[in-house]
């Protein structure tokens, strides 16, 4: 059960119990228990089949509006200007509300390799219900084992790329600090050594 859905019930238990308080010498209370918990019920089961729909794991194209293999133009029109761009312009880097790094994207041959989340919100994206500060045994329990995991030059962060569903997670101290989506028919996204000074930033390349 989400979250919202969680808030919604609790409400509407309190709201009860304070209906009850006013209104128990009036009326007829086991009908209307036995109605709110059908009623409670049908919402619980409504959220928990979204979840569930919402979440299912299917090979990804698109991600933060962005779709692979889109043409920099494209991009560029659903996007605007990039914040930070590479000098050969590969590598674009999109800013949030707050002027803070949250969006990545790679090119190739002048199309969408890879779409990365680069922020720093940890429910404002996810993917399969993983996100930032998801374990890799969560990752790995939800997906599978890795088609490849590589290491940062450093060894302090890794990269784990799920060919079959389009994902990949960038993990530090064993849990997500970057996701996000590519195309395997472009090749691996990997680590590098160049460093971008946008806080967590994944440091990687074509």
């Amino acid at each position: 059960m989400g979250l919202g859905a969680g808030i919604l019930l609790a409400a509407m238990l309190i709201g009860l119990v304070l209906l009850y308080g006013q209104s128990k010498e009036r009326w007829r209370w086991k009908k209307v228990f036995l109605t709110t918990l059908v009623v409670t019920v049908i919402i619980a089961c409504a959220a928990w089949a979204y979840s569930e729909y919402k979440n299912r794991i299917t090979a990804q194209s698109e991600f933060l509006s962005i779709t692979l293999s889109s043409e920099v133009s494209d991009v560029r029109f659903i996007k605007g200007n990039p914040d930070i761009a590479s000098v050969d312009e590969n590598i674009w880097i999109f800013n949030d509300s707050n002027k803070e790094p949250e969006l990545l994207v790679l090119f190739e041959d002048s199309v969408v390799k890879a779409v990365i989340y680069i922020g720093k919100c940890r429910y404002c994206n996810q993917l399969f219900g993983l996100g930032l500060g998801t374990t890799f045994e969560k990752v790995r329990k939800r997906l599978g084992e890795p088609t490849s995991v590589s290491s940062s030059p450093d060894q302090l962060k890794r990269l784990a790329s799920f060919e079959k569903w389009n994902v990949v997670f960038i993990l530090k101290e064993n849990k997500v600090i970057n996701f996000g989506i590519y195309d395997p028919k472009l090749g691996t996204v990997t680590f590098f050594d160049r460093a971008w000074g946008t806080g967590e930033d994944p440091g990687l390349q074509m």
